[in-house]
């Protein structure tokens, strides 16, 4: 290659660093029409068409430099990524696993062979893809990017706190990591920790705002944010029944007006708990509150809100149209605890699950990483 070439391909590069994958490709392209068959420029067009989402071509590019190529690890570690990026996760796992036939060492074979494991999602799988994972990081620990793999298996197999270890040391080596940044959001979200995923699903949308997952997922939970709302005002409407409940006999006649004074009280006390909470969120979770405020699940949440307000100051006079009203909202807050209850337990599960899982599989297969990931 040429001085010219050789300034084509640096120029390409710093278009890639910059993110603009499609001017490198187009500089690439034009570097190919001299060249056609130099390996390092098809590799890196094949990356920059990978970036774009164009798929089909990059696998194409990829095919044609695997023909002419020597040297076949670094062309089919990126056609794992290809195939991983179009869904085909056993057709990842098998070039995932001829790279690591031809380079042992690499640190990118083995995190592509276990991402694909993962993907797969069988728990065999997935314990296999814990070994590969863990060799990627003994031998690069300076990769972000392999510290986020680690975070999703430790997700995967139920342990949520080395998830998240993992996820800031993927932030210790680059704090503006945008996939680590949505992880811990996502970590948050699972266990409906709404406020706090919100607040991680702004830092992603930061360091990367064309991101849509993160974009949709932010304002996912943004709306669950209001629904916080309708869960406190649910909790104090059933514990000023429990407290009236319990004093009714020595309040005697005095009960009714206590009752119906303590239920005016109780929505404007839960509303300053709203206010106080909405000037904690950062100015971008606020923004999105109020991009949801005529979605389905906001209207809904506020709807219901009203109900159980008004049902709790009318029962407090009128204990029938009172009980009608507040039974819709209690049937859903009934729902949304179940729900949440089962979130915090599945980690338990999962990790339960893998644990005996391992075991078996430690009595019943052959220990090797290859034994495991052909299975």
């Amino acid at each position: 290659m040429g001085d010219a070439g050789i300034a084509a391909q640096e120029r390409a590069l710093a278009l890639i660093r910059v993110g603009r994958h499609a001017d490198a490709a187009r500089v690439l392209t034009d570097l190919l029409a001299e060249q056609p068959e130099h390996v390092g420029v098809l590799l890196m067009l094949a990356r920059c068409r990978r970036e774009l989402g164009q798929l089909a071509e990059a696998m194409r590019v990829v095919d044609r430099a695997l023909e002419v190529a020597a040297a076949k690890e670094h062309l089919l570690a990126e056609k794992a990524r290809i195939l991983l990026a179009a869904g085909h996760p056993g057709h990842a796992a098998a070039a995932a696993q001829r790279a690591l036939e031809l380079a042992p060492g690499s640190w990118e074979a083995n995190a592509l062979l276990a991402e694909a494991l993962l993907t797969l999602g069988n728990p065999t799988r997935v314990v296999v893809a814990r070994r590969y994972a863990d060799t990627a990081l003994d031998l690069a620990r300076h990769i972000p990017e392999l510290h986020l793999l680690d975070a999703r298996l430790h997700a995967r197999m139920g342990r949520p706190r080395a998830a998240r270890e993992a996820c800031r040391q993927a932030l210790a080596l680059d704090p503006a990591y945008e996939p680590a940044l949505r992880q811990l959001a996502l970590l948050d979200a699972a266990r409906d920790r709404a406020g706090r995923a919100a607040r991680g699903f702004t830092a992603a949308l930061a360091a990367d705002p064309q991101n849509p997952g993160a974009a949709a997922a932010h304002e996912a939970v943004a709306a669950a944010l209001c629904w916080r709302l309708f869960d406190l005002l649910v909790l104090a409407t059933l514990g000023h029944w429990a407290l009236f409940t319990a004093i009714a006999g020595a309040l005697g006649d005095a009960g009714r007006p206590a009752r119906l004074a303590a239920a005016l009280a109780v929505p404007p006390l839960v509303a300053a708990v709203g206010v106080l909470a909405w000037r904690r969120q950062p100015a971008a979770v606020r923004w999105q509150l109020r991009r949801q405020f005529r979605s389905t699940s906001v209207v809904l949440c506020l709807l219901l809100t009203l109900t159980v307000a008004a049902g709790l100051v009318v029962g407090s006079r009128a204990p029938v149209p009172g009980a009608l009203l507040l039974a819709p909202g209690y049937a859903i807050f009934a729902f949304r605890a179940w729900r949440q209850l089962s979130r915090r337990a599945a980690p338990a599960v999962r990790w339960l699950g893998y644990r005996i899982w391992t075991r078996l599989a430690a009595r019943t297969t052959v220990s090797t990483p290859g034994a495991g990931a052909g299975s």
